[in-house]
């Protein structure tokens, strides 16, 4: 079976399955750096929602006639149960005042998010691009965002300078995470050698790797460094940090950098392949 047999088969089972005033819509997302995502929307008469459930990871070259059913089934299951849950909730996402709390920021690949860029508000940092995202209430549905697009600017009448100014005020709110790289392995059950590395980001939450935006991040990393750095891009969740005497090539750190990505780091979660400094004369991080 290929993958597109296993989307058109899969979509004949859930219709098979909906009920009287029902719906289901198959729908492709772009999401970052280029990758797409397949899932299926249940629609239902009346109501807003379109409950989506992405099922990319579900394919298996050797799937059954019976696989699908009970996957379909399954997909069924969880939407419904999404409907139930929200009931008239999702009407206040659409609504600035009420949403204007959960407004975040993160950072992205400029290059390789050209065509997602079109349609997203953004602004250009280095070689990288500031997007906003929705903390998603979690009487809606636990634990999700939800990027934050142009549709979204013209129905709440705000521009991109309100949109920051509101989305760096709610960030300045997080609690910044900057740990020895040592002790982030050691957390994770790893024993490794002094580094002199830091670690950048927010524990426990994603896209981290936007605190670097905050100058007064960026100056409370040099005061407990005590020293010029230089920043290699994780991912989008975190950064690294690492003195500035302890390499005198920036090239070279880029190669390390590139080396990472290409054998660590899901297309997804890649940020950039360039080395960051910070510069303590101007507070700024330069390329």
């Amino acid at each position: 079976m290929t993958y597109e047999q296993f989307l058109d088969r899969l979509e004949q089972e859930l219709c098979l399955l909906t009920g009287k005033g029902e719906s289901i819509r198959r729908v492709r997302v772009l999401k970052n750096n280029g990758v797409k995502l397949d899932g299926f929307s249940c629609c239902v008469e009346g109501r807003r929602e379109q409950p989506t459930v992405y099922v990319n990871h579900y394919f298996s070259g050797d799937m059954r006639p019976g696989d699908l059913k009970k996957l379909a089934g399954q997909i069924l299951k969880v939407q419904k149960e999404s409907l139930l849950a929200r009931g008239g909730e999702l009407l206040q996402v659409l609504k600035y005042e009420n949403m204007k709390g959960r407004i975040f920021y993160r950072l992205i690949s400029r290059e390789m998010n050209e065509e997602l860029l079109r349609d997203v508000p953004h602004l250009l940092w280095l070689d990288l691009a500031i997007v906003f995202y929705l903390k998603i209430p979690e009487e809606i549905i636990d634990n999700a965002t939800a990027l934050i697009h142009n549709s979204h600017m013209e129905r709440w009448g705000i521009d991109i300078k309100e949109l920051y100014r509101t989305a760096a005020e709610n960030m300045a709110g997080i609690p910044v995470m900057l740990e020895p790289m040592e002790q982030i392995l050691r957390d994770c059950g790893l024993e490794s050698k002094t580094s002199g590395m830091y670690v950048l980001g927010i524990r426990g939450r994603e896209y981290g790797a936007a605190v670097m935006l905050n100058p007064g991040v960026l100056r409370m990393c040099f005061e407990r460094i005590g020293e010029e750095y230089y920043v290699l891009p994780s991912s989008i969740h975190e950064v690294i940090l690492l003195p500035a005497s302890c390499s005198d090539s920036a090239a070279e750190l880029e190669g390390l950098v590139r080396e990472v990505n290409e054998s660590c780091i899901s297309r997804e979660d890649y940020l950039s392949g360039h080395v960051y400094r910070y510069i303590s004369g101007s507070g700024e991080l330069k390329l």
